[in-house]
């Protein structure tokens, strides 16, 4: 049987400064409204020479991979890593971040790039794209099922995300505007 690999692709634009969407992305997790990243731990920062900020964090995310799925002893994991890596450049205004699985390598390939930067028609907006791919292998016809099943939730994922983004952008942009006007 043929493997394949699933990619992924989501754009959109936050009508906020990068500097307010990089310090919320970089803040987000762990929080209410998603109940799956149960913490984020940087294990690695470090200011690079020419003013970009490197950041290496690992998240610890509920496992949400079926039951039925899980009777493979490596998917039955209740704690799940990913690995992120941002480069967060003051200067040009820009905000990399490399993501990826650390669990189940043998079977799953799981990755995202995302990138954040001025919107050129307006740079105090904020295009955001993201990129990701999804590899099962070695599975046989059990992968395609994971594969299609793993489409959907990062797909649902990506949405709620954003849609986080945008809640706690809203939140914070409100409290600096409530601060401001009491001064």
């Amino acid at each position: 049987m043929q493997e394949m690999v699933i990619t992924l692709k989501s754009i959109h634009i936050f009508k906020y400064p990068i500097e307010l969407v990089a310090e919320i992305h970089l803040n987000k997790y762990p929080n209410d409204k998603e109940k799956n990243v149960l913490a984020v731990e940087t294990v690695e920062k470090m200011q690079n020479k020419d003013g970009t900020l490197y950041i290496k964090r690992i998240a610890y995310c509920n496992n949400i991979v079926p039951f039925v799925f899980r009777q493979l002893g490596d998917l039955n994991k209740s704690v799940v890593h990913v690995e992120e890596q941002c480069w967060l450049n003051y200067l040009r205004r820009s905000l990399l971040i490399q993501s990826r699985n650390l669990t189940w390598t043998n079977y799953a390939r799981l990755s995202e790039e995302s990138y954040f930067q001025p919107v050129r028609e307006n740079p105090q907006w904020t295009y955001f794209e993201q990129n990701g791919i999804i590899d099962i292998h070695g599975l046989g016809y059990l992968g395609c099922i994971i594969e299609n099943f793993a489409q959907k939730f990062l797909q649902k994922g990506i949405r709620k995300s954003l849609w986080i983004m945008e809640e706690l952008l809203a939140e914070k942009a409100s409290k600096f505007r409530y601060t401001n006007a009491e001064e």
